[in-house]
């Protein structure tokens, strides 16, 4: 039997064809670590973030499942074919092994006050005559640090009891992650309390991305699919919907 040889300039794509024809049989596999409420192996759906990217994939043709395991696992695991993963950072060492969706979300923490407050602060020194809200243990920048004693905080064990304390008005304002804050919203006693996400002063925020491994050679045909369902996604409004009007995204 005579065996059929191709050309070497032929190869890669001949395995790309074979690749990707195997991944279209079976859904690609999402490799995360729990980090509510994006990501929330407890809950159900898995967490917002969670839900934005398994719709956006769907959106696109691609069926999806979601396997959680610890952080230090993620990234090896992330490696395999048909695998992609998500709420990563982008540095320029990972982009050297690593396929970078659009942004998908900045995490920050940013300034929360209620609608009936018509103040809104430009700098960190204008808040030293209100009275604001943080969680404790929580780190908000070397910014942050070197004004924080001259401002009177008041803090709270939680992000919960934090959120309470600005809507009963026991403080003025409150540090906060604003998808947090949005989830923590629906809550509470009174889900329609309104609050006002203020831009400034800013915190520094990380851009949250998906990714897929550069040695799985369907990869760039996978954050393709995902960029464009993920756009669809923010046309309809479903990020808005699911994370929050005060998030901010990288377009």
């Amino acid at each position: 039997m005579k065996l059929l040889s191709l050309p070497f300039w032929m190869i890669p794509l001949a395995v790309l064809c074979l690749q990707s024809a195997a991944a279209s049989e079976q859904p690609l596999t999402l490799v995360v670590d729990s980090y509510p409420p994006y990501i929330d192996e407890l809950a159900e759906p898995q967490g917002v973030l969670t839900q934005l990217v398994q719709q956006a994939f769907q959106s696109s043709g691609v069926a999806t499942k979601v396997q959680f395991m610890p952080w230090q696992n993620v990234p090896k695991a992330a490696q395999q074919a048909n695998t992609a993963s998500f709420l990563w950072f982008r540095t320029i060492e990972l982009e050297q092994d690593w396929l970078f969706s659009d942004a998908l979300v900045d995490i920050k923490q940013q300034l929360i006050g209620r609608v009936e407050q018509d103040f809104s602060p430009e700098r960190w020194d204008e808040l030293r005559p209100y009275r604001l809200g943080v969680t404790a243990n929580y780190f908000y920048g070397a910014e942050f640090d070197a004004i924080r004693g001259e401002l009177t905080l008041e803090t709270a064990v939680s992000d919960y009891i934090s959120l309470q304390n600005l809507l009963s008005g026991k403080v003025d304002f409150v540090l906060m992650d604003p998808v947090v804050a949005h989830q923590l919203l629906q809550q509470m006693p009174t889900p329609t309390a309104k609050v006002r996400y203020l831009s400034k002063p800013a915190l520094t925020a990380q851009r949250a991305y998906l990714v897929c491994s550069r040695n799985y050679l369907p990869c760039s045909d996978i954050i393709r699919k995902f960029n464009q369902g993920l756009a669809r996604q923010r046309k309809a409004g479903l990020d808005q919907k699911l994370l929050g009007a005060g998030v901010t995204f990288s377009r």
